[in-house]
């Protein structure tokens, strides 16, 4: 094993996948962030293309931005994928058709963390010569920890909860493609401040959409913009909602055009220059 490194943290961006679990709950959230308890990876999202037979070494930093918790964690291996909202779900490494779990080796396998500190996991990728499936291949590295709940006097409660925070990593042999393809552009018949698309990738590789939807007047004048983004994985489906009422600038009772600009910014195919996704446009009045 590797001599662990410690290094004074400074500034360190907790950016990483959370998943928590209550020791008495059966199911798991999802959160964009490690905020709840102090610790960080990044970082949180590794794209990396291969051939047959590479070595790869990538460097995962795990922080405890904690002021007076010492954390332990458990590192580990697990596969991973998106639902239909986009929403993480784990398994078991090496269940999935496509992982890359049994390519990993990954040092040291604990990390206790004084506060303010960090430190420097190693994953070593080895490629096999002979791959059966082209296209992506994916792993999740996890730390671990069990952490005591905090009732409202802010004392410990007696139930302990299981955190998990997962880097994500995108293997991509190439040659691949990604191909993003944007349909059911509509406003819900139920919500009208609901807008939904269906975003499907038939390609062999993950899609990386970025944009922006442009809402205009009957004047053609932008009187607003919403950012658009979202990973859609190898012959995925995205469900992709996004919500009007929040928007500033719209008055009830006006008809607006919402335009649509979005690139996929992960195209193996196109020597990874960002593509073009067409996105049809749509007519909304405001509720």
């Amino acid at each position: 094993m590797k001599r662990r490194q410690m290094k004074t943290m400074k500034n360190f961006m907790v950016t990483s996948a959370l998943i928590c679990a209550g020791t008495i709950a059966t199911t798991m959230m999802y959160a964009p962030v490690a905020n709840a308890f102090g610790i960080g990876v990044q970082p949180s999202t590794v794209e990396m293309t291969i051939k047959p037979g590479d070595r790869h070494r990538q460097i995962v930093t795990i922080g405890n931005v904690h002021k007076t918790k010492t954390i332990s964690l458990t590192m580990g291996l697990a596969d991973w994928t998106l639902d239909k909202d986009g929403k993480l779900s784990l398994s078991p490494p090496g269940e999935s058709d496509k992982s890359a779990a049994e390519w990993i080796r990954f040092s040291p396998a604990s990390v206790t963390l004084k506060p303010e500190t960090s430190m420097d996991v190693t994953v070593e990728i080895s490629v096999p010569y002979k791959i059966k499936q082209k296209g992506d291949h994916r792993f999740a590295l996890l730390a671990t920890t069990l952490l005591p709940e905090m009732d409202e006097r802010g004392e410990v409660s007696g139930v302990w909860n299981k955190y998990q925070l997962a880097s994500l990593f995108y293997l991509t042999l190439t040659p691949s493609k990604s191909s993003p393809v944007v349909s059911n552009v509509a406003v819900s018949s139920t919500d009208k401040s609901m807008l939904s698309m269906t975003i499907k990738n038939d390609g062999d590789a993950h899609a990386r959409l970025k944009g922006t939807a442009f809402v205009k007047n009957n004047a053609g004048v932008t009187v607003a913009e919403m950012p658009m983004s979202a990973v859609v994985l190898d012959q995925g489906e995205r469900n992709y909602v996004m919500r009007l009422d929040d928007v500033e600038g719209l008055e009830t009772g006006n008809k607006y055009s919402i335009d649509f600009k979005m690139n996929n910014s992960f195209a193996p195919q196109n020597k990874f220059k960002s593509t073009p996704v067409v996105i049809q446009s749509i007519d909304y009045q405001a509720p």
